[in-house]
C-alpha cells in the first residue's frame, strides 16, 4: 500500500513538473544574442565579412538560423532561438567548421575580430502573454524592418509590480484595438540589469513616429494612470533604434 501511494505521489509530481514546463515553453521563447560593437571606421569592412559569412553558411547548408539587428550606434545583434539551456554547452559552429576546414573558418573570424575590441552574449525571453500581437506572434514583420526597442529598468524586487504594469498596458491596448503592436522581452543571463524590453516594428522612422502619435492620442487621459504606475517602479529607460537586416541574416534550408 505504501508503495502504491509513493508511486502515485511520484507520478503526480512528474505530471506537475511536466505541466509547468509545458506552460513555460508555450509562454516564453528564449533567444541567445551575440552582440558585436563595431568601430565606426570598420563598419564597411565588417559588413563585407558578415555577408561573406552568410554566403559560407548557404554554400555549406549550415543548419542554424539567426536574425540580425543593426543599431544606430553600430552594434550588430545576432539573434538565435534558444530551446534549451543545454544548447549553451554545445559549439553551434562545429559542423560548419568541419565542412569548410579550420583554416578557412578561422580566416573569417580573424576578419571579424579586426572590427571591434570586444563582444558579448546575453539571453532575452519573449513573453508572449505580456506582448500585444493581435495578428499573430511574429518577430519579423513583412515590410517593417525598422525597430524601436525600449528597455524599462526596475529593481528585481519589483518584478511582480512590473508584470502588473505590463498587464495593464496590454489590457488597454487590447480593449482599444490599438494599431501599434509590440513584443515584450524579459532580461536574462548576461544582460546589464533587470528590465522589460518592448520592441516595436515600423517601415521607417517616420512611420514609427506616426504610430507613436496615434497611440498617444488614443491613450488620452488614461496615459497618466498607466505611466504613473510605471514610473513608481522605473529606474531608467533606454531606447535603441535600428534595422533588421535580412541580407545579413540566415535561414537554414529545411
Amino acid at each position: 500500500m505504501k508503495t502504491i501511494k509513493f508511486f502515485a505521489l511520484t507520478m503526480c509530481c512528474c505530471l506537475f513538473a511536466f505541466n509547468m514546463q509545458s506552460q513555460e515553453e508555450s509562454r516564453y521563447q528564449r533567444y541567445l544574442i551575440h552582440m558585436d560593437p563595431v568601430k565606426p571606421s570598420m563598419q564597411g569592412e565588417y559588413e563585407k565579412t558578415a555577408a561573406k559569412f552568410v554566403k559560407m553558411c548557404k554554400d555549406n547548408d549550415y543548419d542554424q538560423d539567426w536574425m540580425t539587428l543593426t543599431t544606430e550606434n553600430n552594434e550588430y545583434h545576432y539573434i538565435s532561438a534558444l530551446n534549451s539551456f543545454s544548447e549553451l554547452d554545445e559549439n553551434p559552429m562545429a559542423s560548419l567548421r568541419d565542412k569548410v576546414g579550420a583554416e578557412e573558418f578561422g580566416k573569417v573570424f580573424k576578419e571579424f575580430d579586426k572590427c571591434y575590441e570586444k563582444h558579448t552574449d546575453y539571453i532575452l525571453s519573449l513573453d508572449k502573454e505580456l506582448s500585444y500581437m493581435p495578428d499573430g506572434m511574429k518577430t519579423i514583420i513583412e515590410g517593417e524592418n525598422y525597430r524601436e526597442n525600449t528597455k524599462y529598468y526596475f529593481a528585481p524586487a519589483d518584478m511582480d509590480k512590473a508584470v502588473e504594469v505590463a498587464k495593464a498596458f496590454k489590457k488597454f491596448y487590447s480593449d482599444n484595438n490599438m494599431g501599434m503592436h509590440y513584443r515584450l522581452y524579459r532580461s536574462g543571463l548576461g544582460t546589464d540589469g533587470t528590465y522589460f524590453l518592448v520592441a516595436v516594428a515600423a517601415k521607417d522612422a517616420m512611420d514609427m513616429e506616426r504610430k507613436s502619435e496615434e497611440a498617444r492620442k488614443a491613450m488620452g487621459s488614461k496615459a497618466e494612470e498607466l505611466f504613473g504606475n510605471l514610473n513608481k517602479i522605473l529606474l531608467k529607460t533606454e531606447t535603441i533604434r535600428g534595422w533588421m537586416r535580412p541580407e545579413l541574416s540566415y535561414v537554414a534550408s529545411k
